[in-house]
Protein backbone atom coordinates (compact mmCIF):
# COMPACT_ATOMS: atom_id res chain seq x y z
CA UNK A 1 0.00 0.00 0.00
CA UNK A 2 1.49 3.18 -0.72
CA UNK A 3 2.36 6.30 1.52
CA UNK A 4 -0.90 8.03 0.29
CA UNK A 5 -2.66 5.52 1.08
CA UNK A 6 -1.89 4.75 4.74
CA UNK A 7 -2.28 8.00 5.52
CA UNK A 8 -6.06 7.72 4.21
CA UNK A 9 -6.25 4.24 6.40
CA UNK A 10 -4.74 6.13 9.52
CA UNK A 11 -7.06 8.96 9.07
CA UNK A 12 -10.11 6.48 8.62
CA UNK A 13 -9.18 5.31 11.56
CA UNK A 14 -8.88 8.28 13.85
CA UNK A 15 -12.76 9.14 12.53
CA UNK A 16 -13.76 5.91 13.07
CA UNK A 17 -12.31 6.30 16.66
CA UNK A 18 -13.84 9.58 17.51
CA UNK A 19 -17.32 8.04 15.74
CA UNK A 20 -17.16 4.98 18.03
CA UNK A 21 -16.39 7.38 20.55
CA UNK A 22 -19.35 9.10 20.57
CA UNK A 23 -21.52 6.52 19.73
CA UNK A 24 -20.44 4.79 23.26
CA UNK A 25 -22.83 6.95 26.03
CA UNK A 26 -25.77 6.14 23.71
CA UNK A 27 -25.31 2.34 23.17
CA UNK A 28 -24.37 2.08 27.02
CA UNK A 29 -27.88 3.63 28.04
CA UNK A 30 -29.69 0.77 25.71
CA UNK A 31 -27.35 -1.93 26.16
CA UNK A 32 -29.24 -3.54 28.54
CA UNK A 33 -32.09 -3.69 26.49
CA UNK A 34 -30.50 -4.67 23.73
CA UNK A 35 -29.26 -7.81 25.12
CA UNK A 36 -32.78 -8.91 26.28
CA UNK A 37 -33.94 -8.61 22.84
CA UNK A 38 -31.30 -10.43 22.00
CA UNK A 39 -31.51 -12.74 24.38
CA UNK A 40 -35.24 -13.64 23.15
CA UNK A 41 -34.31 -13.49 19.84
CA UNK A 42 -31.91 -16.36 20.16
CA UNK A 43 -34.14 -18.59 22.53
CA UNK A 44 -36.70 -18.54 19.62
CA UNK A 45 -34.11 -19.21 17.10
CA UNK A 46 -32.80 -22.13 18.96
CA UNK A 47 -36.44 -23.55 19.59
CA UNK A 48 -37.49 -23.89 16.01
CA UNK A 49 -34.04 -25.08 15.39
CA UNK A 50 -33.20 -22.72 12.24
CA UNK A 51 -29.53 -21.82 13.85
CA UNK A 52 -27.04 -23.95 16.23
CA UNK A 53 -26.08 -21.96 18.89
CA UNK A 54 -22.76 -23.37 20.40
CA UNK A 55 -21.13 -22.04 23.77
CA UNK A 56 -17.83 -21.82 23.30
CA UNK A 57 -15.78 -23.13 26.39
CA UNK A 58 -18.52 -24.81 28.54
CA UNK A 59 -19.12 -26.82 25.49
CA UNK A 60 -15.90 -26.61 23.79
CA UNK A 61 -15.45 -29.61 21.57
CA UNK A 62 -18.51 -30.39 20.60
CA UNK A 63 -19.01 -30.49 16.39
CA UNK A 64 -20.78 -27.19 14.61
CA UNK A 65 -23.61 -29.10 12.42
CA UNK A 66 -24.19 -25.95 10.36
CA UNK A 67 -21.17 -24.31 8.24
CA UNK A 68 -21.95 -20.89 9.56
CA UNK A 69 -23.29 -20.12 12.82
CA UNK A 70 -24.18 -17.69 15.93
CA UNK A 71 -21.54 -18.40 18.39
CA UNK A 72 -20.73 -17.08 22.08
CA UNK A 73 -17.11 -16.49 22.15
CA UNK A 74 -15.07 -16.91 25.48
CA UNK A 75 -14.81 -13.99 27.73
CA UNK A 76 -16.70 -11.63 25.57
CA UNK A 77 -20.11 -12.96 26.18
CA UNK A 78 -20.88 -11.74 23.14
CA UNK A 79 -22.19 -13.63 19.59
CA UNK A 80 -20.54 -13.75 16.06
CA UNK A 81 -20.49 -15.21 12.82
CA UNK A 82 -18.58 -18.57 12.51
CA UNK A 83 -17.48 -20.11 8.98
CA UNK A 84 -15.89 -23.65 9.37
CA UNK A 85 -14.44 -26.37 11.27
CA UNK A 86 -14.68 -25.67 15.47
CA UNK A 87 -11.94 -27.61 15.95
CA UNK A 88 -9.54 -25.70 13.53
CA UNK A 89 -6.05 -25.09 14.72
CA UNK A 90 -6.38 -21.42 13.98
CA UNK A 91 -9.23 -18.57 14.76
CA UNK A 92 -8.93 -16.00 12.76
CA UNK A 93 -11.61 -13.19 13.53
CA UNK A 94 -12.48 -10.50 11.22
CA UNK A 95 -13.84 -6.74 12.82
CA UNK A 96 -15.44 -5.34 9.34
CA UNK A 97 -17.88 -2.53 9.02
CA UNK A 98 -19.82 -3.07 4.99
CA UNK A 99 -19.54 1.09 4.76
CA UNK A 100 -16.04 0.98 5.33
CA UNK A 101 -13.82 1.18 2.12
CA UNK A 102 -10.72 -0.22 3.76
CA UNK A 103 -12.48 -3.42 4.87
CA UNK A 104 -13.48 -3.90 0.83
CA UNK A 105 -9.69 -3.80 -0.06
CA UNK A 106 -9.51 -6.25 2.41
CA UNK A 107 -11.95 -8.56 1.53
CA UNK A 108 -11.48 -8.70 -2.02
CA UNK A 109 -7.90 -8.80 -1.43
CA UNK A 110 -8.13 -11.75 0.64
CA UNK A 111 -11.11 -12.93 -0.50
CA UNK A 112 -9.53 -16.13 -1.92
CA UNK A 113 -7.01 -16.98 0.83
CA UNK A 114 -9.75 -16.96 3.88
CA UNK A 115 -12.07 -19.43 1.65
CA UNK A 116 -9.23 -21.81 1.10
CA UNK A 117 -7.91 -21.81 4.97
CA UNK A 118 -11.32 -22.63 5.63
CA UNK A 119 -12.22 -25.05 3.13
CA UNK A 120 -9.04 -27.31 4.25
CA UNK A 121 -9.85 -26.76 7.74
CA UNK A 122 -6.69 -24.46 8.72
CA UNK A 123 -8.55 -21.68 10.12
CA UNK A 124 -12.10 -21.10 11.84
CA UNK A 125 -13.31 -17.76 9.85
CA UNK A 126 -15.48 -15.65 12.75
CA UNK A 127 -16.76 -12.43 11.25
CA UNK A 128 -17.97 -9.67 13.36
CA UNK A 129 -20.25 -7.07 11.25
CA UNK A 130 -20.02 -3.80 13.00
CA UNK A 131 -21.64 -0.74 12.63
CA UNK A 132 -19.33 1.85 13.37
CA UNK A 133 -20.04 3.76 10.62
CA UNK A 134 -24.35 4.57 10.49
CA UNK A 135 -23.44 8.14 10.91
CA UNK A 136 -21.15 7.90 7.54
CA UNK A 137 -24.73 7.03 4.96
CA UNK A 138 -27.05 10.28 5.16
CA UNK A 139 -28.59 9.06 7.49
CA UNK A 140 -30.13 5.84 6.12
CA UNK A 141 -27.69 3.72 9.08
CA UNK A 142 -26.39 1.92 6.03
CA UNK A 143 -23.76 -0.02 8.00
CA UNK A 144 -26.58 -1.22 10.45
CA UNK A 145 -29.02 -2.48 7.40
CA UNK A 146 -26.67 -4.62 5.70
CA UNK A 147 -24.79 -6.12 8.92
CA UNK A 148 -28.44 -6.94 9.81
CA UNK A 149 -28.83 -8.83 6.36
CA UNK A 150 -25.70 -11.06 6.75
CA UNK A 151 -26.62 -11.97 9.95
CA UNK A 152 -30.22 -13.21 8.99
CA UNK A 153 -28.76 -14.94 5.93
CA UNK A 154 -26.27 -16.27 8.71
CA UNK A 155 -29.34 -17.73 10.77
CA UNK A 156 -31.06 -19.08 7.99
CA UNK A 157 -28.80 -20.13 5.09
CA UNK A 158 -25.66 -20.15 6.74
CA UNK A 159 -23.92 -22.38 3.44
CA UNK A 160 -24.81 -18.61 1.45
CA UNK A 161 -23.14 -16.22 4.43
CA UNK A 162 -19.33 -15.81 2.17
CA UNK A 163 -21.40 -15.24 -1.33
CA UNK A 164 -23.23 -12.72 0.61
CA UNK A 165 -20.47 -11.02 2.33
CA UNK A 166 -18.25 -10.57 -0.93
CA UNK A 167 -20.94 -9.78 -3.32
CA UNK A 168 -21.77 -6.96 -0.35
CA UNK A 169 -17.85 -5.42 -0.93
CA UNK A 170 -18.29 -5.93 -4.70
CA UNK A 171 -21.00 -4.08 -5.04
CA UNK A 172 -19.88 -1.59 -1.90
CA UNK A 173 -21.02 1.76 -1.35
CA UNK A 174 -18.95 4.97 -1.51
CA UNK A 175 -18.38 6.13 2.29
CA UNK A 176 -20.67 9.12 3.02
CA UNK A 177 -23.16 8.30 0.65
CA UNK A 178 -27.04 6.80 1.27
CA UNK A 179 -25.72 3.14 0.64
CA UNK A 180 -27.45 0.90 -0.76
CA UNK A 181 -31.09 0.81 -0.43
CA UNK A 182 -33.26 -2.38 1.25
CA UNK A 183 -34.35 -3.58 -1.64
CA UNK A 184 -30.88 -3.59 -3.19
CA UNK A 185 -29.29 -5.41 -0.64
CA UNK A 186 -32.55 -8.29 -1.01
CA UNK A 187 -31.42 -8.51 -4.79
CA UNK A 188 -27.96 -9.21 -3.82
CA UNK A 189 -29.27 -11.46 -1.48
CA UNK A 190 -31.30 -13.12 -4.31
CA UNK A 191 -28.23 -13.05 -6.98
CA UNK A 192 -26.54 -15.65 -4.40
CA UNK A 193 -29.23 -17.95 -4.01
CA UNK A 194 -30.54 -16.48 -1.16
CA UNK A 195 -34.32 -17.30 -1.00
CA UNK A 196 -37.28 -14.82 -0.50
CA UNK A 197 -38.40 -17.01 2.99
CA UNK A 198 -34.80 -15.77 4.05
CA UNK A 199 -35.13 -12.17 2.76
CA UNK A 200 -37.98 -10.84 4.18
CA UNK A 201 -36.94 -11.53 7.69
CA UNK A 202 -34.38 -8.90 6.91
CA UNK A 203 -34.20 -6.06 8.89
CA UNK A 204 -36.09 -7.51 12.13
CA UNK A 205 -36.06 -5.73 15.26
CA UNK A 206 -34.46 -8.41 17.10
CA UNK A 207 -31.53 -8.73 15.07
CA UNK A 208 -30.95 -5.05 14.43
CA UNK A 209 -30.51 -4.78 18.36
CA UNK A 210 -28.18 -8.18 18.11
CA UNK A 211 -25.96 -5.85 15.67
CA UNK A 212 -26.09 -2.79 18.41
CA UNK A 213 -25.08 -5.61 20.88
CA UNK A 214 -22.21 -6.84 18.53
CA UNK A 215 -20.94 -3.29 17.89
CA UNK A 216 -20.54 -2.70 21.85
CA UNK A 217 -19.12 -5.58 22.77
CA UNK A 218 -16.10 -4.96 19.74
CA UNK A 219 -15.69 -1.80 21.33
CA UNK A 220 -15.88 -1.99 24.84
CA UNK A 221 -14.84 -5.76 25.32
CA UNK A 222 -12.66 -6.81 22.52
CA UNK A 223 -10.88 -3.10 22.48
CA UNK A 224 -11.67 -2.26 18.61
CA UNK A 225 -11.57 1.13 17.53
CA UNK A 226 -11.69 0.55 13.98
CA UNK A 227 -11.76 -1.38 10.99
CA UNK A 228 -10.85 -3.47 9.34
CA UNK A 229 -9.32 -5.14 12.39
CA UNK A 230 -7.75 -9.03 11.98
CA UNK A 231 -7.16 -11.08 15.01
CA UNK A 232 -4.90 -14.82 14.72
CA UNK A 233 -5.85 -16.80 18.01
CA UNK A 234 -6.53 -13.51 19.69
CA UNK A 235 -3.57 -11.50 18.45
CA UNK A 236 -3.88 -8.47 16.30
CA UNK A 237 -2.23 -9.20 12.86
CA UNK A 238 -0.51 -6.06 12.32
CA UNK A 239 0.87 -7.12 8.43
CA UNK A 240 -0.28 -6.20 5.67
CA UNK A 241 -4.17 -6.70 4.80
CA UNK A 242 -4.38 -5.28 1.35
CA UNK A 243 -2.59 -7.68 -0.31
CA UNK A 244 -3.32 -11.64 -0.99
CA UNK A 245 -0.51 -13.58 0.58
CA UNK A 246 0.67 -11.93 3.90
CA UNK A 247 -2.27 -12.56 6.08
CA UNK A 248 -2.67 -16.23 4.70
CA UNK A 249 1.22 -16.75 5.59
CA UNK A 250 0.43 -15.88 9.33
CA UNK A 251 -2.30 -18.01 9.50
CA UNK A 252 -0.55 -20.68 8.38
CA UNK A 253 2.69 -20.26 10.41
CA UNK A 254 0.41 -19.99 13.46
CA UNK A 255 -1.31 -23.27 12.91
CA UNK A 256 2.27 -24.85 12.72
CA UNK A 257 3.42 -23.54 15.58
Amino acid sequence: MTMSNKTRAQRLRLEQERLAKEAQEAREKRIRTIVMISVVGVVALALVGVVVWTVLGAKRGQEPVAAAQIAEIGAVQGRTLVVGQQDAPVTLDVYQDYMCPYCGQFERANRADLQQLVDDGSARLVIHPLAFLDAQSAGTNYSSRAANAAVTVAQYQPDKLLAYNAILYDRQPAEGSEGLSNEQLAELARAVGVDDATIQRFGADETTAFVAWLTDAAFRNDGIKGTPTVKINGKIFGGDLYSAGPLKAAVLDAKGS
